[in-house]
């Protein structure tokens, strides 16, 4: 039988990676890492990286290997779609050595996309998206409502009065001539063999850590650090540089925005993203949540690993 597949999630500041390394020592595991900014190369303070990188690309956290950080330059662009099909190749590899995938990351569309596929839908297309808004603008939302109805009353009677949504299910109808419950429904989910589990601390103490944390980080070298990348040749507005906190340094290299002022949109963005993280978890199905506050979490863990 397979060796069952470990997801460590939640949000930022809640102690994934250290909870991780420690499952890791007992069961034999490596690391895959979820998280869209650790992708980048150069960027480690704002990131949260832990442990060294290797000569061979790999980070090594107290001698267990983490995979899929540090793989694309600053000005690249990572879709979800590519970490789908890398995260599959990576856990194929570790399973090939007879260890325990164990993916750790706050990403929840990683992770999504690792267990259960992405939607087979069209990507957007801007042209007919402005047409559909020309229409609303000139004859009201309902008169594209109506529209959609004729074509996907499924999806019109569940998205009524959102706008969005709307406009999307025409949009994908318009550019496959199927509708968007139709390709839905034809969606197949993985057959995986996991078990999730995300970490949850209580919300002024995680706030706290976060405020702390954002803090720290300012102090010890973000700045140097997005200073460093700039001077390599890479553009303020590569993709590296437009996530939270760095997007700050900027504004403070620029002399938009004072130091203290950087700390507090550095943090005040961390908590509104990590309140995200919370509500997107918490609408995921097959985890198990797991309180950060208990002493012995990796116990709790292990206990539910077969």
């Amino acid at each position: 039988m397979q060796k069952q597949t470990i997801i460590i999630s939640g949000p930022t500041a809640v102690g994934k990676t250290d909870v991780a390394i420690e499952i890791c020592k007992k069961i034999d595991g490596e690391i895959i890492s979820a998280d869209s900014r650790q992708v980048y190369k150069y960027l480690d303070i704002g990131t949260n990286k832990e442990g060294l990188l290797s000569k061979d690309g790999i980070r090594y956290i107290a001698d267990i290997p983490q995979y899929l950080t540090d793989i694309i330059e600053p000005d690249q662009k990572y879709s979800t779609k590519k970490f789908e099909q890398d995260s599959e190749k990576t856990e194929k590899q570790i399973l090939q050595k007879g260890k325990v995938p164990v993916m750790v990351g706050g990403t929840g569309l990683y992770i999504k996309s690792f267990l259960y596929g992405l939607d087979d839908l069209p990507e957007g297309d801007e042209t007919i998206r402005q047409q559909i808004q020309n229409d609303i603008d000139s004859n009201g939302l309902n008169f594209v409502y109506e529209q959609l109805l004729a074509v996907d009353t499924e999806s019109a009677n569940k998205n009524k009065g959102n706008t969005q949504r709307i406009i999307r299910a025409l949009e994908v109808y318009k550019l496959t001539g199927k509708t968007i419950t139709e390709l839905l429904n034809k969606k197949q989910i993985k057959n995986k063999n996991f078990k999730h589990f995300v970490i949850l601390k209580d919300r002024n103490v995680l706030y706290k850590d976060i405020n702390s944390r954002c803090e720290k980080m300012i102090n010890s070298g973000m700045i140097e650090e997005a200073q460093k990348v700039l001077k390599m040749g890479f553009k303020e507005d590569s993709p590296a540089l437009t996530g939270v906190g760095y997007k700050h340094i900027i504004q403070y290299l620029n002399n938009k925005i004072s130091k203290h002022e950087l700390i507090d949109k550095f943090s005040t963005d961390t908590r509104q993203y990590a309140k995200r993280q919370i509500t997107w978890f918490k609408s995921q199905p097959y985890v198990i949540f797991i309180d950060a506050s208990k002493k012995q979490i990796n116990l709790e863990i292990l206990s539910q690993i077969h």
